[in-house]
């Protein structure tokens, strides 16, 4: 899990007998976050790194306060 600007990133993982998905979620103030649909599209067997999360989250917080 990562915080960034009180939004958390939080991934599960769907495991299977052959492979590993993740599924990635973020949460602000115990909340899911609609994040933008590129967020949801990010690869499945890969985990992602703050930069990658804080672009995100940035895109929401610009949606917001705007």
């Amino acid at each position: 899990m990562m915080e960034y600007l009180g939004y958390q990133y939080r991934p599960w993982e769907d495991v299977e007998e052959d492979n590993i998905k993740i599924f990635h979620e973020c949460y602000k103030n115990g909340k899911r976050i609609n994040m933008p649909r590129e967020f949801y599209n990010f690869s499945p067997y890969q985990r992602m790194d703050m930069a990658m999360f804080s672009h995100y989250v940035q895109q929401v917080e610009v949606f917001v306060q705007g």
